[in-house]
């Protein structure tokens, strides 16, 4: 019995070694996604939650906008008609809603985002809580590099 058990982890043994350097193509690691989608870029909720990501843990801007923030709008942001466009190539911006407080609450608190993909740059707005703040701070770089696929 104990000759057929070593016989067994012999056999399962090289069998494993024959395998350990291939690697799954990426449709397998990435959950059989297709090489179009891996490519595509990131979308609507990715990004905010990318930009998410980078106000509140890398930057935390939530917590230092009282004393880095600014009352005025940032030079390369401007709003033609209610839009925000980017002052150099006449582009609009993306608008992510970080955080929007109910409005009947006393210490309301807004949180907004404009991202230029073009650039790979948003700026952060913050409104409300209990000073009721209007302040921007910004622009921040935020990149998302892609892994490229496996070339078959």
């Amino acid at each position: 019995m104990r000759k057929y058990f070593v016989l067994i982890a012999a056999c399962a043994v090289c069998n494993t070694a024959g395998t350990c350097n291939t690697m799954p193509p990426d449709s397998v690691l990435h959950a059989e996604l297709t090489p179009e989608e891996l490519e595509a870029a990131p979308g609507y909720h990715q990004m905010k939650a990318a930009i998410l990501s980078d106000v509140r843990a890398w930057r935390e801007l939530d917590r230092k906008v009282e004393t880095d923030g600014q009352r005025e709008v940032p030079r390369g942001l401007k709003f033609v008609e209610g839009i925000p466009t980017c002052l150099t190539d006449e582009t609009t911006y993306e608008i992510y809603r970080l955080k929007e407080d109910l409005r009947d609450q006393p210490y309301r608190v807004d949180e907004t985002a404009y991202l230029c993909r073009k650039e790979g740059m948003y700026y952060y707005h913050y409104q409300g809580g209990p000073r009721k703040l209007d302040l921007w701070m910004g622009p921040y770089r935020i990149d998302r590099k892609r892994v490229k696929p496996d070339e078959k």
